[in-house]
């Protein structure tokens, strides 16, 4: 998927590849060794549902996103370029209880976008950045709002990565946004209709935990 991105988001991902890499990247000077193992990121994703009594229900999805040889995961689903919607079991948070965190923990189904967008940055260069952005859209059926996006940025050279980042933007600002959710393409196993959504269930949470990004 190639093409210029729009203005505010060109801007983040030019300081993004630029600041940390300028010498390699303008004057050719080595440039830094892949990463050793897969990027992988834990992010806790904030959204608000309507309980049946009218009341506001705060939690936090837990989704563990990978990158590894050339494909993005998303709690060990792959998923390919465009936006994606996959509905699995995965980690919830409740907010309301905060004194008591064994309590306010539960596994639930997610019904969740995922947009990765490949921009190649210079021609004939293997040298590429990965942009993945999410938006959950409902849990356990019950549909959610959301305000912020959790974006990580991930900047690859033949498959190896040479540094990744992620951070928030309100949704209204992001690609994902833009994207109509009719065209979302439906995570489907082989010899399964493109019409019927599959549920997987996801890494234990044992497992998730253990995934999440360290800061660089």
């Amino acid at each position: 998927m190639e093409g210029a991105p729009p203005g505010s988001l060109a801007l983040r991902l030019l300081l993004f590849v630029a600041l940390p890499a300028s010498g390699w990247l303008t004057t050719g000077a080595p440039e830094p060794p892949p990463l050793s193992g897969a990027p992988q990121d834990g992010i806790r994703i904030n959204v608000t549902t309507l309980k049946d009594d009218g009341d506001i229900s705060k939690q936090q999805v837990v989704l563990n996103i990978t990158y590894e040889s050339g494909q993005v995961y998303v709690n060990d689903l792959p998923v390919n370029s465009g936006v994606t919607r996959i509905s699995c079991q995965t980690l919830i948070v409740k907010n309301e209880n905060l004194e008591n965190l064994e309590e306010k923990e539960y596994f639930g189904i997610v019904s969740v976008r995922i947009l990765v967008h490949e921009w190649p940055m210079t021609s004939g260069s293997s040298l590429q950045l990965i942009v993945i952005q999410e938006e959950v859209v409902e849990i356990d059926g019950k549909q959610v709002q959301q305000k912020d996006v959790t974006e990580i940025d991930i900047l690859v050279k033949n498959r190896g990565v040479l540094r990744h980042s992620n951070y928030t933007l309100p949704l209204e600002e992001s690609m994902l946004y833009s994207i109509s959710r009719d065209s979302d393409i439906l995570f489907t196993l082989p010899n399964l209709s493109k019409k019927e959504k599959v549920l997987v269930h996801c890494k234990p949470l044992a497992s998730i935990l253990s995934g999440m990004w360290k800061p660089l």
